[in-house]
């Protein structure tokens, strides 16, 4: 019989279709030779995170599935481009290198409140913090300063090839490892048709 007890990390994202990812892998590559000290996300783990949930009993799931199919019936398909990069909280004391939304940006944004609201009603923290629609490129522990880097990042506020249309969500799992996260997809969802 199966253990209901046994808890999977899990959040909700938009996944990136492999041309966009390839294209992020290359600036990611020529940032690297510039870069040091910093944890670069694997190409293939780029995604855009909508909601993390955390830990939940797999049990729960059977809450969680259902309300995020609530939701995604009404957004309808979007187009998302992805351009510019940035760092949070800023360039002087960076946690997380990122690239932004160029287009898509609002439709990204009212999912994820629809998402947190919906998931909200079943008893999962509301995020309270003012939402960022992102990309991941690297993730920094040292004290670094990326402020002499303005002028880099500047020639990728337009990136080609990064365009796609938003058709579906998807549930996904976080296993983490020590030489990176496995990220499995539970569930996908399409967006209302």
């Amino acid at each position: 019989m199966e253990n209901t007890t046994q808890r999977i990390r899990c959040f909700v994202a938009i996944e990136i279709p492999r041309f966009i990812q390839n294209g992020l892998a290359h600036i990611q590559d020529t940032l690297k030779k510039q870069i040091r000290q910093v944890s670069w996300v694997k190409s293939d783990n780029i995604h855009m995170t909508l909601k993390f949930i955390g830990e939940v009993e797999q049990n729960q799931l059977s809450v969680i599935e259902p309300a995020i199919a609530q939701v995604t019936q009404r957004y309808p398909p979007f187009a998302l481009q992805v351009g510019g990069i940035g760092a949070f909280p800023n360039l002087k004391r960076p946690r997380v290198i990122w690239v932004g939304v160029k287009v898509g940006g609002a439709e990204v944004s009212a999912l994820a409140r629809g998402i947190n609201l919906e998931l909200n009603q079943h008893g999962y923290p509301f995020d309270e913090g003012t939402f960022h629609s992102h990309l991941t490129l690297a993730r920094i522990k040292n004290r670094i300063d990326l402020r002499p880097f303005v002028d880099v990042f500047r020639q990728y506020n337009e990136i080609e090839n990064a365009s796609m249309t938003v058709n579906e969500i998807a549930l996904v799992r976080s296993q983490l490892h020590p030489k990176g996260a496995i990220y499995t997809i539970l569930k996908s969802y399409a967006l209302a048709s």
